[in-house]
């Protein structure tokens, strides 16, 4: 089964600040320069299509004020980046945000949309960014969208099912065929809830910035050899 969807939980950012005797700030900075790389790396695989990113999870907003607001300003400042980055128009790569982004700053909620806006026509590759999110909150936004919908008599649900469902979701983009989790935690926490039933998993034992291309190709590699049989 060719490989055309991957996602990234990057965990581990602040133990390896710990590890790494380094401010939480620089390991975060890191992690960001990371995640980079790792679309550098994925060229050498034009079948894969899209790429999603656990960004913020929605229960991340319970840290504390000063650790938000570092991650905040380097969230803008990248946002600010995309556009000078090369690869975003060598690759024609879209960019799309996952969540409930009215969590978010003002400033930061019109940065998404203009990223967004602004590489829109990018046909050839959609990396995703779930930020301000969880899983089980975008099955019940869904829900409450069809619901809006059937009440305003615009929606009939015997015309829901699996597939129609998807086109409720923050975004309907290929279902991962591989996820990928590093730090050597091994759960999803949430992540892609729906869209993760048949993905394959890979656990890497390894903090998010020290991810190596190696490690990359490993875990791509080893994904070849499986046989999925989606339950049949």
């Amino acid at each position: 089964m060719e490989l055309k969807s991957i996602a990234f939980i990057p965990d581990g950012n602040r133990r390896y600040a710990q590890k790494a005797r380094i401010s939480l700030l620089e390991s975060y900075k890191l992690g960001t320069q990371k995640a980079w790389d790792v679309l550098d790396w994925l060229v050498k695989y034009p079948q894969i299509k899209v790429g999603t990113f656990y960004t913020l999870s929605l229960e991340n907003f319970s840290r504390g004020r000063l650790e938000l607001h570092a991650l905040f300003k380097i969230f803008g400042r990248e946002l600010d980046a995309i556009n000078e980055k090369p690869i975003v128009e060598e690759q024609k790569i879209a960019f799309k945000f996952l969540g409930r982004l009215d969590k978010f700053p003002q400033k930061l909620q019109e940065k998404m949309r203009s990223v967004e806006e602004q590489t829109s026509q990018n046909k050839k590759h959609t990396v995703n960014l779930a930020i301000g999110y969880n899983g089980q909150a975008e099955i019940v936004d869904a829900a409450k969208r069809i619901a809006e919908q059937y009440k305003n008599n615009r929606l009939q649900l015997e015309k829901i099912d699996e597939s129609a469902f998807k086109n409720y979701l923050y975004g309907n983009f290929a279902e991962p065929d591989l996820l990928i989790r590093t730090s050597g935690t091994q759960r999803l926490s949430g992540f892609l809830t729906y869209q993760s039933a048949y993905s394959e998993l890979c656990f890497i034992n390894k903090f998010w910035p020290e991810l190596e291309e190696s490690d990359l190709d490993c875990a791509i590699g080893d994904f070849g050899e499986r046989q999925r049989r989606f339950g049949k």
